[in-house]
């Protein structure tokens, strides 16, 4: 079976959701031959429709099955529509709710008031199969039965990477992986809980990505330090490792929000950093990390980790275990190929129902 998978440019989506599965995939011997590609070669209509340029034809390169990520064009909808025209299996990739994206944050314009949201459910509705990261994804983008989830997970060499739980003993340093601008709604759910905890024992708190008014947000009394995003994202989880000691994952629960997958988490886990985190659906399936509801919750989470290493460190490696024994790209390689197999068996029993009508 070939599979040739049409990316987003989204770099960590990209990663999660495609480039590093088609990697599992490709190492493991379970008959699938996976293609990654940034778009397709199409031919346009000269005389546009009333809604814009029409897809006339797709380069489709011999697949069985194309997966979309993210799709959330009428050019889009149109090129599932094609495909599927042909016998070619169709596959939506979705790993984020994008009708309910907030009003300010970044894509809401675009996702919710201009549509792109409805043409990626739309393009969902039409898929021979949908995969999600989480359960209430597939509520959202599957209620015509044919989705699986495939919870994210990351490579075995980033999960065995030097741990941070192992560098030497020096101030404690907890952490936030995130843009401000991009969640402007997630660490005021901190309250004064992180405050209290850097006032409790020697240490300091860093953002990886972009710090913003981080410090007014968390209510802090200096600015945090910030370490600018890296090129790619091995680099980033290996800096994980090696600038955190304590992770904090906070989530305003909202629709967007609870149908999140519990990456982050896993992340700080994967590379022995000892988290404390939000109640989140996900973060709650996925059962690693110190639960915060509100500001004490954060401060006795934080505080705990930082007035007991030794507490801290057992934490870390027995989630970084639980990430080992259960959440790699191996461990869910093959979910990802059943269901390109279920798209391509689906899209086989509609032709065969379409011919016996014909007939």
């Amino acid at each position: 079976m070939k599979v040739l998978v049409v990316t987003t440019k989204h770099a960590a989506s990209s990663y999660y959701r495609v480039r590093e599965p088609a990697r599992a995939v490709s190492e493991l011997p379970l008959g699938a031959e996976v293609v990654v590609v940034g778009g397709l070669a199409t031919t346009m209509s000269r005389t546009p429709g009333p809604d814009g340029p029409v897809v006339v034809d797709i380069d489709d390169q011999g697949a069985d099955v194309v997966v979309f990520q993210l799709p959330k064009t009428a050019e889009l909808v149109q090129m599932v529509s094609i495909l599927q025209a042909r016998g070619v299996g169709v596959v939506v990739e979705m790993d984020d709710l994008l009708t309910a994206v907030p009003a300010g944050m970044p894509g809401h314009r675009r996702l919710v008031m201009g549509g792109m949201g409805e043409r990626a459910l739309e393009c969902a509705r039409l898929a021979d199969h949908v995969t999600v990261s989480t359960p209430a994804l597939l509520t959202a983008y599957a209620a015509h039965g044919r989705g699986t989830v495939v919870p994210n997970a990351v490579p075995r060499r980033v999960a065995e990477l030097p741990p941070a739980y192992l560098r030497e003993p020096g101030t404690a340093t907890i952490g936030w992986a995130g843009s401000v601008h991009g969640h402007p709604y997630d660490l005021p759910e901190v309250g004064s809980g992180l405050q209290q905890a850097l006032n409790a024992a020697p240490s300091r708190f860093v953002v990886l990505g972009e710090a913003g008014d981080a410090g007014q947000k968390l209510g802090l009394t200096h600015a945090p330090a910030e370490i600018r995003w890296l090129p790619d994202v091995d680099s980033y989880l290996r800096a994980l490792g090696e600038e955190f000691d304590l992770g904090i994952a906070p989530l305003r629960i909202d629709r967007f929000n609870t149908a999140k997958s519990w990456l982050k988490v896993l992340e700080y886990a994967a590379r022995g950093v000892y988290a404390v985190r939000s109640p989140s659906a996900e973060y709650e399936r996925l059962g690693l990390g110190w639960r915060a509801r509100a500001a004490k919750d954060w401060a006795k989470g934080l505080t705990k980790g930082l007035l007991e290493p030794e507490w801290r460190t057992a934490q870390a490696r027995a989630a970084r275990e639980v990430v080992l024994d259960r959440h790699l790209t191996e461990h869910t390689a093959a979910s990802w190929v059943a269901a390109w197999e279920r798209a391509a068996e689906h899209r086989g029993g509609v032709l065969r129902r379409s011919a016996v009508a014909v007939g």
